[in-house]
């Protein structure tokens, strides 16, 4: 299949391992290592979504927990998922995504009557008769350009663990690895938490040079260093999301997400 705007090299793609996915009904093919957002956009798909309001078309305009248009209703069934951001999906064979507000239907009534339609206005025009608000709240929802929740019983489960250290970072950038390289060869205790599937940050896509090295050649090494250190414990795909007393803090770790839904054995998330 024709990527019409797929760079011949370079990126974080492996182009030997040709993935195909679904979007809006339509076959696609990407490549291991893409996100659904560099999958499509390597496909010359620009649309991903629109306004909640007028249904004007929006497109990507970001790299990552950014993104404010391409969100996405990954798969069916009781794994469906709402509301996801294209930027942030890895990738896999099979994957299946919709827009989740691309209904251009929708704004029908706004185009035609945009002065009777100001930012609000269903708060105040639709509180009367209030036994009307369960009809009205059905058009609203559809119109809202939201995801679907799923409607059937997850077929996952999910870990939780208490874990220490002496040291935590959280992004493993080039200031991350290094604090966690200075702690680790102290010997204390250090987990490292990434959002990302790669560690590296900003420097995966550098030219920069770091102790008379590539920028990818010091990841490398760093990243390798930190793995054999006993005391050291290096989260992928990992979001810590809460700051709270005492120094706890709280990390999502997504364990399968990334694999096709008929390869993930083992709990969904850690937290």
């Amino acid at each position: 299949m024709n990527q019409t705007n797929r760079l011949q090299q370079g990126g974080r793609i492996d182009r030997t391992k040709p993935l195909s996915f679904t979007f809006n009904g339509k076959r696609y093919q990407g490549c291991h290592g893409d996100t659904v957002a560099s999958a499509l956009l390597a496909n010359g798909v620009v649309l991903t979504g629109r306004s909640w309001k007028y249904r004007r078309p929006r497109g990507i305009v970001g790299c990552g927990a950014e993104e404010p248009n391409a969100l996405l209703q990954l798969e069916r069934g009781a794994r469906t998922v709402p509301n996801v951001r294209a930027t942030e999906v890895e990738l896999y064979d099979g994957l299946v995504a919709s827009s989740v507000n691309s209904r251009p239907d929708a704004a029908l009534t706004a185009r035609l009557f945009p002065r009777l339609m100001p930012a609000g206005f269903y708060y105040k025009t639709f509180m009367w008769p209030q036994r009307m608000w369960m009809k009205y709240e059905h058009f609203i929802r559809n119109a809202s350009g939201l995801g679907e929740s799923p409607d059937q019983p997850d077929p996952d489960y999910y870990d939780r663990m208490h874990a220490h250290c002496d040291v935590l970072v959280v992004g493993a950038g080039p200031a991350g690895l290094a604090a966690a390289l200075a702690a680790g060869r102290t010997g204390a205790r250090v987990i490292v938490a990434d959002e990302q599937s790669e560690f590296g940050g900003s420097l995966l896509d550098s030219r920069d040079t770091i102790d008379g090295r590539s920028a990818a050649a010091w990841v490398a090494e760093t990243v390798a260093e930190l793995a054999g250190m006993d005391e050291v414990r290096m989260l992928r795909r990992a979001t810590a999301f809460g700051y709270h007393d005492q120094n706890f803090i709280t990390i999502d770790q997504r364990l399968t997400d990334h694999l096709p839904t008929g390869a993930r054995h083992g709990p969904r998330d850690r937290v």
